[in-house]
């Protein structure tokens, strides 16, 4: 087994399907551990000079699996053996969701890339809690868990439930896909949310950021300075940047999703440049967004 397997036979047959039925049939793959650790080998690659911190957790390496594909933390542990320095499980939240309506999942091929307008599906906190509990875990991977709604007293609950069952917790406040969430794009909203969540702190928190796009200047939007300023006003650990960048597409049932994949990739690298600038080491930057090597 090897990447040669996967490109010339595995990645062919998977995309003979829709993109979502893909993934159900990866997940039913990925949730037999055994599976995983008998491939574990060929993603295994350890060097000292690849070592990271971030908010005080040490990374093995600082690759890491991004929030969106293990939804409902079915099959953590098996992603914790494919060679990651960190691992996000959900998005959650604290009741059970639908998502949107399909279709809700596209492929664009020539860019390496998909747009998604999922919505948040998931069977809700208290599923994915029992779930955490009695997974196994990597202890040289670790486990981040997001967690999302559209009140702070959603989003406390689920913190308070899941930071006993993971190393640090990424806040989703910017889904371009989930009616709701943007009021916590709101500098007041944010600090009120950011204080609740300080109170019953146990583990790093991050705050992931909807995407921006940076001008001539390299300067960053009045609302992205507003987030950024409050994570730094309430001492959050880390900023997650970015999410997907919203688009429309009139192949998507509600007309409109998020980008990801590789096309990003420039982006992710001017926004991280401009906070960095702007904020020098005031905010610990987690990127994501169009990376696929190391």
């Amino acid at each position: 087994m090897n990447l040669g397997f996967y490109s010339s036979i595995a990645r062919p047959a998977l995309f003979c399907l829709p993109p979502e039925k893909s993934q159900l049939l990866a997940e039913l793959l990925l949730q037999q551990t055994t599976i995983s650790k008998s491939f574990s080998k060929f993603f295994y690659f350890e060097d000292e000079i690849l070592q990271t911190n971030l908010a005080g957790l040490k990374l093995k390496n600082p690759i890491g699996l991004a929030a969106g594909f293990d939804k409902n933390i079915k099959f953590l542990p098996s992603m914790e053996h494919l060679g990651f320095g960190y691992v996000t499980g959900g998005t959650i939240t604290k009741e059970p969701r639908p998502g949107n309506p399909s279709p809700r999942l596209l492929r664009i091929k020539s860019d390496k890339s998909l747009i998604n307008s999922m919505g948040f599906p998931g069977e809700g906190l208290e599923s994915a809690a029992t779930r955490l509990e009695n997974l196994p875990r990597n202890p040289e991977t670790i486990r981040v868990v997001s967690i999302s709604g559209t009140t702070t007293k959603d989003i406390v609950a689920c913190q308070t439930t899941i930071q006993r069952f993971c190393s640090a917790l990424e806040i989703n406040i910017s889904s371009p896909n989930t009616a709701g969430l943007r009021i916590f794009q709101q500098k007041p909203k944010l600090l009120e949310l950011l204080a609740a969540l300080n109170q019953n702190k146990k583990v790093p928190i991050f705050v992931k950021f909807p995407p921006f796009q940076v001008d001539s200047k390299e300067s960053i939007p009045e609302e992205t300075q507003d987030i950024v300023e409050a994570c730094i006003e309430c001492g959050i650990d880390a900023v997650t940047l970015a999410n997907t960048i919203p688009v429309e597409d009139k192949r998507l049932a509600v007309g409109k999703g998020g980008l990801s994949g590789a096309k990003l990739f420039e982006n992710t690298l001017s926004m991280v440049k401009s906070l960095r600038v702007s904020y020098g080491s005031e905010i610990l930057v987690n990127a994501c967004g169009g990376i696929s090597t190391g």
